[in-house]
């Protein structure tokens, strides 16, 4: 029963009539701003609507997350004096010019938009004030926080070089294949074989892949199977690809009521070394890890230098 009664206890909370709200009381003070126990409690709805446990938390993991809920919006209500103090804002036109980058990213009509935004359970109005905030946090970041964060090129190869496994891709193959159905009647089957075995020799001497194709009439289909990874083939088809290099062709394999050959048009390695791409992606990857760590940095000053009095 006590991992039922705080949610019940909070949603008895919340659910009071306006004019209870009254009787709530301060949670904490920062600086010259209060946070309330209603609004505490309200966060704390909202989190354990997020936390897979929700209600099943014991008495203590209830209180860490409250504890942790509080942290949050005392350290988001520093967020916003600092935006405050620095006189950061965002004009209706910058708001407007975000909204419509987000519909044309998700290729949606206005009221499309705005449809999606209300079936989450909340206003478009709510969604721009939304919008708002995380803009000016954007700014707010990017002037005290994300001018010192720099990635330096040896700490991009110094991370490579540990997780170089992560990044080397698994050898691929690139595969054409030439199919035939089995028929019922075994001398058919005979004299099928026998054709498999002939156009497998045209394809061994050279001959394109495509007229070999075409000349099969009905009696064949196949194409480009592009790349395929080897280690995720079936183990029939990885004994029928492996050891041949390109150009060369498998051996007759049967498979599904059918024979099929497969001819090898590339080989990729996988052993691909440290390109622009793989670059780009760890100095994201070191550039972000830096954000973080230097904002946990700057919301501890802000914390230390400023007036910080929790109250429950």
């Amino acid at each position: 029963m006590k991992r039922f009664f705080f949610l019940l206890l909070l949603l008895a909370l919340l659910v009071q009539p306006l004019a209870a709200k009254t009787l709530t009381k301060v949670a904490a003070v920062v600086n010259n701003d209060i946070i309330t126990t209603y609004q505490l409690d309200k966060a704390v709805i909202d989190a354990l609507a997020k936390n897979a446990k929700g209600n099943q938390l014991t008495s203590k993991e209830f209180d860490q997350l409250k504890t942790s809920v509080l942290e949050n919006l005392i350290n988001e209500k520093l967020v916003e004096q600092r935006i405050k103090e620095l006189g950061l804002n965002v004009p209706d036109p910058e708001l407007n010019a975000a909204v419509e980058d987000v519909r044309l990213k998700n290729n949606l009509t206005a009221d499309q938009l705005k449809q999606a935004v209300e079936a989450q359970g909340i206003t478009f109005a709510a969604y721009r004030e939304q919008l708002k905030k995380e803009i000016l946090r954007y700014k707010l970041l990017s002037r005290e926080v994300n001018y010192k964060v720099e990635v330096t090129s040896g700490e991009v190869r110094d991370y490579y070089m540990e997780h170089i496994d992560e990044y080397r891709s698994k050898p691929k193959v690139r595969v054409s294949s030439l199919s035939f159905e089995l028929p019922a009647d075994e001398e058919a089957v005979a004299e099928l074989r026998e054709q498999v075995v002939v156009t497998r020799k045209q394809l061994q001497k050279g001959k394109a892949f495509d007229q070999v194709l075409a000349a099969q009439g009905d009696a064949a289909f196949g194409g480009d199977m592009g790349y395929l990874v080897e280690d995720d083939l079936a183990a029939v088809l990885r004994e029928a690809l492996g050891g041949l290099e390109v150009g060369q062709v498998s051996e007759p394999v049967e498979m599904n009521n059918q024979l099929h050959l497969f001819l090898i048009t590339e080989r990729d390695s996988g052993d691909s070394g440290m390109d622009d791409r793989v670059k780009a992606e760890i100095e994201q990857l070191l550039h972000q890890q830096k954000t973080e760590a230097r904002f946990k940095e700057w919301a501890a000053e802000l914390r230390e230098n400023g007036y910080i009095d929790i109250r429950i």
